[in-house]
This record gives C-alpha cells, structure tokens and sequence, in this order.
C-alpha cells in the first residue's frame, strides 16, 4: 500500500486551462475559492430549491428543499473535515501526510462537495429516477429476440434492436440500452458538472462527488471486495473518456473512490436523518410527542447512559423542561440536531481517521457510519422510523405517484423525438425547424439551448462514416431527452405536463 501523501489527491489542476507550474498555499487555496464561486453562482446549484427533498410541490417554505438540505449537510462536512483535521494535527500527522498546506482545500473541497451532492438529482427525488428509468425500460427491451421485425417502423427501439450477423454491434446496443436505462442522480451530477454545464472545476473537486464507481452500463453483480463501492451506477457511457482521465489524474484505482467523498457521504447521512423527521413534524405528519413515542419503541432495549438516553432522551427531556422562548417543537429538534452532530461528527471522524490507509487508497468498502456500533444504530433509527411513518404515509405517496404520473407523461410527450430516423433528427438539429415534421419540431424548439448544445458537441465527436454512428447518435439523443427532463424543476416539470396535455 503506497504512503499517505494528500498531495497526490488534492489535485488543483483543470481539464480545460488549467494552471501551470508549482504553487504557493495561497495560490492553491484561491484556485478552489474559483471552484467555489463557480458551484454556488451555477443554475444547477439555484433549481435546488424548488426540487423535492422529501414532500414534492411543498409551498410551505420551513419544509426543506434539496437546495436547503444540501446547504446543512455543507455545514456537517465543513465539521466533520475540520474535526479530522484537529485530530491529526494533535497526532501531528498533518505534514507526515502532506495536509499542513493544504487544509484549507481539504475543506473547502468537502464543503462544495457537499453542497453539490444533489444536483443531478430529477423532480421528485428517487420516484423521478424510476420513472425515466421504467420508461426507457419498457421501450428498450420490448424483447431480446435477434432480428425480430419491427412492428412499427418508428418504433423507439430503431437502432438499438440486436440483429443476427451484428456481434459487435449487438454488445455496444446491449452496453447503451443498459446505461440508459439506468439514470441516477450521482451519475447525472457527474454529467452536469463536465458535459452540460462545463464548469471546469479541479480535478480533485469533481472526484469528491463520485460517489459509487460503477459504470451504468454494468451487467451483473459487482466484485464483493467493492460490492458497497459500486452498489449504484456513478457515471454514464457519455463520460467515460472523463472519469478515466478523473481516475489518472487523482491516482486511483479501477473502482477506487477519492478519499474525502468518505466524509461528504457521512454528512449527508447525519444530515438528512434527523431532518426528514423534522419535516414530517412541520408537516403535521405526526407531533413530536408521536416521533418520541415511535423513536422509543423502535429503539429496543433502554440502559442508563446509553446513545439513545444521551441523544434523544436528553432532548426530550430538555425540550419539556423550558418551553419559555421556544415551542417545544423547536426546542427538541434543536437539542436532538446538536446531540446527535456532537455524537456523529467525533466518530466519523475517528472512522476515517481509523481506516485511513484504506481510504486513502480509496479501497474502504463501507460508508464511515456503518458498522455494528450504537452510532450506526442511532442512524438506522432515524431512517427506520422514517421510512416506517413518513414515507409511508398516504400524503406522501399520493405526491410521489403524481411524480411518477408527471415525468413518465412527459418522457411520452418528448418520444416523437425519439421516433424520428437518424436523418430526419440530423435534418432538424441542422435547421431547427423542419416544415414536414411540425410536432417534432416544436418539441425540438422546446429543448433548452445548453442541452442542444451538447448533444452536438457529443456527436460531433463520432466518426459518421463508422458502424456504430446510428446506436451512438441515438443514444445521445436519449440522453438529450433525459437532460431536458431531469433538470427540470419539480413545479416547472408540474407546469409543462399540465400545459402539454391541455389540462388548464
């Protein structure tokens, strides 16, 4: 295992003019301060705060939204790196590790990261990504049968259709079909950061949010030594070439993942535990004294001095003690959120320090809070009764089915896109407009300019003479369509299906 060296990671070079030459720590420390300005002054970073975090269309503005929860979980990061970082000085292990110049990076890196982590996220959390996926599902794989005809010559399937005689061909269509029915938000972000948006961000800034390192396109199960690593598609086929040259320049393995995305993961799992609760009380789902009650139960076994009567129990009973300046409501969840951090935070922070070797090599094949400690418990608690009395709750799915509804309605209304042969979409990405082919050329004129954009770039890039020009190009195409669509905000995505199926 090679030494710990964080200059080989905390790599501040770009893809695009990059900066030549060694730097200074302030010189460094002002490149990621570019990064900075360029994640929060970025639309993708805006449209977060009208999309879902748990309660779709929520007009209640104390309900979080994704751009609220990820500015905490940037906070619970921001505590977490510099906790590391206190802790490894007082070993005085920062320059044995090639930290002493560059802990500001170290945390600013985290932090943005954090701030990042749900950009690539559809309207509608979690319900939007099945429903593009079932979608594309439900079209790409009408049946695997070679050369089967087709019983409709538009049909969406056109060039992705495996064929006898085609072997070659037939593993691209195989590869592409599965990556695309396989969109995932940490996968999308990692699309919009270099393909759509060209932010141009540092290489180290962009590894700390690949989050699992699997390709979409992935058939079958992981290897068991990276199962936790690689339990969810991470990038797409689009930006392959990206993440390989990603992977070179931050020296790590095949289904290696940079070492802070450890401490970004951590945040958002303290993060959105407590809080999903918190909403579910603002949003009258059950009271506090309810979510007390259910968190008790669920707990099991009650000691003296146990996490759960130095968290929970501690705020319950602080929370009924002083109800003078504040609801009771508030006082809880303030003393529950404060425990909770003081309890997390030190731990996370042990565990990467623990496994640090491994981390470092981008090797560690769990997340920080998971293990059989009564810290992981804690959050399973939290999760567990969410999961048991919020997301099951009829409000809620009643919300995430109308979603569901939307997105796949609006997939339906984009497909004549997708239906048009490869020269008939050439002929109307040349012209924009073509006379023969109204309806498709509204819905084209619909599509936003950056999203057009690279989907000529990405074209552009293919040799049209080759085989593989029509399943490429249409694959692009699809994910042109996926772009559009998931990067709508929740209300606007509510609006478009609503004004395009000429309900209002």
């Amino acid at each position: 295992m090679s030494p710990i060296d964080f200059r080989t990671k905390i790599n501040w070079h770009r893809r695009f003019r990059s900066p030549q030459g060694d730097k200074s720590e302030h010189e460094i420390l002002r490149i990621f301060e570019s990064d900075r300005g360029r994640i929060i002054n970025s639309p993708a970073i805006r449209r977060l705060q009208q999309k879902t975090q748990v309660f779709p269309l929520e007009r209640n503005a104390a309900v979080r939204t994704r751009l609220t929860h990820s500015m905490e979980v940037q906070q619970v990061g921001r505590y977490i790196a510099k906790e590391v970082l206190s802790r490894l000085k007082e070993q005085r292990l920062l320059e044995t590790y090639g930290l002493d110049e560059l802990t500001g990076p170290f945390e600013s890196i985290v932090e943005m990261a954090c701030l990042m982590h749900d950009i690539g996220n559809p309207p509608f959390g979690h319900f939007g990504e099945a429903a593009i996926n079932d979608w594309f599902k439900q079209r790409l794989y009408p049946s695997d049968a070679v050369s089967q005809p087709l019983s409709d010559d538009r049909c969406i399937v056109r060039d992705l259709r495996l064929r006898e005689g085609e072997e070659g061909l037939n593993d691209l269509r195989r590869k592409v079909r599965q990556d695309l029915c396989h969109f995932e938000g940490n996968a999308q972000g990692i699309r919009l950061v270099h393909s759509l948006m060209r932010m141009n961000l540092t290489w180290a800034q962009v590894g700390c949010i690949l989050k699992y390192t699997r390709p979409a396109w992935w058939m079958g199960d992981p290897p068991a030594s990276h199962s936790y690593l690689m339990k969810k598609p991470g990038y797409y086929l689009s930006e392959e070439a990206y993440i390989e040259r990603l992977r070179k320049e931050l020296s790590l393995t095949p289904n290696g993942r940079f070492p802070l995305t450890w401490i970004m993961e951590a945040a958002d799992d303290i993060s959105y535990c407590v809080a999903d609760l918190e909403d579910a009380v603002e949003k009258r789902i059950f009271s506090v004294e309810e979510l007390y009650q259910h968190l008790y139960a669920a707990w099991g076994t009650h000691e003296k001095g146990s996490l759960f009567a130095q968290v929970v129990e501690n705020a319950w009973e602080k929370s009924r003690s002083n109800t003078l300046s504040r609801s009771t409501e508030d006082q809880f969840f303030m003393y529950l959120r404060v425990n909770t951090l003081n309890k997390l935070v030190p731990y996370a922070a042990s565990r990467f320090i623990d496994n640090l070797p491994l981390i470092f090599s981008g090797e560690f094949n769990h997340a920080l809070l998971e293990d059989d400690s009564s810290f992981s418990q804690l959050l399973e608690l939290y999760k567990h009764v969410a999961m048991r009395h919020v997301f099951s709750h009829p409000d809620v799915e009643q919300l995430e089915l109308q979603g569901y509804r939307v997105i796949s309605g609006l997939l339906e209304i984009y497909s004549p896109l997708l239906q048009l042969s490869v020269d008939e979409f050439s002929e109307l990405v040349e012209h924009e407009r073509v006379r023969r082919i109204p309806i498709e050329s509204r819905l084209y004129q619909k599509l936003s300019t950056r999203h057009r954009l690279a989907y000529v770039e990405a074209i552009g890039k293919l040799e049209r003479n080759s085989p593989e020009w029509p399943v490429m190009e249409y694959y692009y195409r699809c994910r042109l369509i996926q772009d559009y669509i998931s990067g709508m905000t929740d209300l606007y995505a509510w609006d478009e299906y609503r004004k395009l199926m000429a309900v209002e």
